[in-house]
């Protein structure tokens, strides 16, 4: 007897998958304000180029070059053509607390129209902060990576010959002061604003036995009296575990066809037609109809699924559960497309259906 499934929507809600949030430390969710980072900057030359640096149109290497010669008691040639030297400039970060006489690596970047700084060497530069002052000083032997192991072959050259690093190719000159408690307290920033999580902070400080107060959404502070040790203070408070919050978000790579399913995410009850797929998201009552005016063979069962199916008349049928990663699966089951997985997703957070930010990268 030929039978027909029938498949009827109910008005149940979906929940989503009830992972459990780590605890991590403070240390690893936010940073003391006082303690950043400055950002370091130099124009210099890199010398040593294989006929691969800058040519007569860029104006600035020609005159970079007459200036150093000058300062060094040689008088330029006039016609010089070169194409051995490159103007680059060369950025840095200095980290707090960080010492005289201690290594940064830097990175150099192609300022004209130079097409390799492989086998180059960056001259004496000096580096510079926001304030203009002098904070380290640059030299060494330029890496590019590939492009020093086969010059010859563009297939394995580096596509990105023009910038180059030198690791602690920088020497601090200049210390930057750093006083966690100037101001007679220490604020503490989340790397991702949360109310929820400052508000977690703050109180799990406060267990410890210091007065702590969530500012907004990313700072905490706390006071600092008298001869407290501030260090000690910072100490103890980044060994602190919280359970961080978080909001429900979806992230599908359109490229890949990846898709990552935060916590929280919840799917309402839906029913999506892309193309050859159908699916459908909810309670699901299925009845068996009987045919040639026979009476129907009544209900065959209740339960909460997720299924997808094809016109060919494949079915996935999947276990009770609520998660969006299930219905991922059963997609990925019948070989979707990335593309149908995105524009599905897309629907049921048009449709209201999916409870969570949905991002496409």
């Amino acid at each position: 007897m030929k039978k027909t499934l029938v498949l009827v929507l109910l008005g149940l809600l979906i929940a989503g998958a009830s992972w459990a949030a780590p605890t991590v430390r403070i240390k690893d969710i936010a940073h003391v304000l006082q303690a950043r980072d400055n950002q370091l900057m130099g124009f210099g030359l890199v010398v040593g180029l294989r006929n691969t640096g800058d040519t007569q149109q860029t104006g600035f290497t020609k005159q970079a070059i007459t200036n150093l010669l000058s300062k060094m008691g040689v008088a330029p040639q006039l016609d010089f053509k070169s194409r051995n030297v490159a103007a680059v400039m060369v950025t840095a970060n200095l980290p707090p607390f960080a010492k005289s006489g201690q290594k940064l690596d830097i990175t150099v970047s192609s300022m004209g129209d130079s097409t390799s700084l492989a086998g180059g060497t960056l001259l004496f530069t000096p580096l510079s902060g926001a304030d203009s002052e002098i904070y380290a000083t640059a030299q060494g032997n330029v890496t590019v990576g590939q492009d020093n192991l086969a010059p010859n072959l563009p297939p394995l050259r580096s596509s990105q010959a023009t910038v180059g690093n030198i690791p602690g190719g920088a020497l601090i000159e200049k210390e930057v002061p750093v006083s966690l408690a100037d101001k007679g307290y220490i604020s503490i920033v989340l790397d991702e604003a949360d109310f929820t999580t400052a508000t977690r902070v703050a109180d799990a400080i406060a267990k410890l036995g210091f007065e702590a107060s969530a500012v907004d959404a990313s700072t905490i502070r706390v006071p600092v009296y008298g001869d407290t040790d501030a260090v000690k203070v910072v100490s103890r408070i980044e060994g602190i575990t919280i359970t961080p919050d978080s909001v429900a978000k979806v992230v599908v790579n359109e490229r890949t066809g990846t898709i990552v399913v935060g916590e929280n995410v919840k799917i309402a009850e839906a029913a999506v037609t892309s193309g050859n797929i159908n699916v459908t998201i909810g309670s699901v009552r299925i009845h068996s109809e009987g045919s040639q005016g026979e009476s129907a063979a009544g209900t065959l069962g209740l339960d909460t699924t997720a299924r997808v199916t094809q016109d060919n008349g494949n079915l996935v049928r999947m276990p009770q559960s609520a998660r969006l990663s299930d219905v991922v699966k059963a997609l990925n089951a019948i070989k979707a497309t990335p593309q149908d997985l995105i524009a599905i997703l897309q629907a049921l957070k048009k449709a209201g259906a999916l409870k969570a930010e949905l991002e496409v990268i």
